[in-house]
């Protein structure tokens, strides 16, 4: 089975490469930059909309049994900010599934950056002076100190929503 994902971000790919490893299916993975056709930093719903335009452009573009795409939004909660990821997956039977990641509360200093318009991965960045964060442990990973790094945060949401499939 030919299964891309919408991204060429690594930590995307490998958790869909771990997931599908971990659900045992014999899977060959592509990934393929498309365009998530949402603002670069998504808000609530946005993460939705983008994560399926993301699953449904790279099985289009790969020819593909299935696509997957992988959205990272925040979105106001409570008070505070919460970051967290949606999966959508659509095969080419037209069957489609999402799930969400679990959500983290982001600290006010990240928080406002965003507000400015920074994207969380860059605001990540400002705030722990460290370079391309969301191609390797992400905010999540910095703030619960490695003990959950961005790609195992999308490891369970991607076997979520593959399930229907197997």
């Amino acid at each position: 089975m030919l299964v891309t994902v919408g991204s060429k971000n690594s930590v995307k790919v490998d958790a869909v490469k771990e997931a599908f490893r971990i659900a045992k299916l014999d899977a060959e993975v592509l990934s393929i930059e498309v365009e998530s056709g949402v603002p670069a930093q998504p808000f609530c719903d946005d993460t939705f909309t983008g994560a399926r335009n993301r699953a449904l452009r790279s099985m289009k573009i790969g020819h593909s049994d299935m696509g997957i795409g992988i959205e990272g939004g925040v979105c106001e909660r409570n008070g505070r900010m919460v970051a967290f990821a949606v999966v959508h997956v659509v095969d080419k039977g037209g069957k489609e599934n999402f799930s969400t990641s679990a959500s983290f509360t982001l600290p006010e200093n990240i928080a406002q950056l965003i507000r400015e318009g920074k994207e969380l991965g860059e605001a990540t960045d400002v705030v722990f002076k460290v370079k391309n964060s969301k191609e390797k442990l992400g905010a999540v990973g910095h703030l619960s100190k490695g003990l959950i790094s961005r790609t195992t945060l999308y490891i369970q949401p991607v076997l979520l929503a593959i399930y229907p499939f197997i």
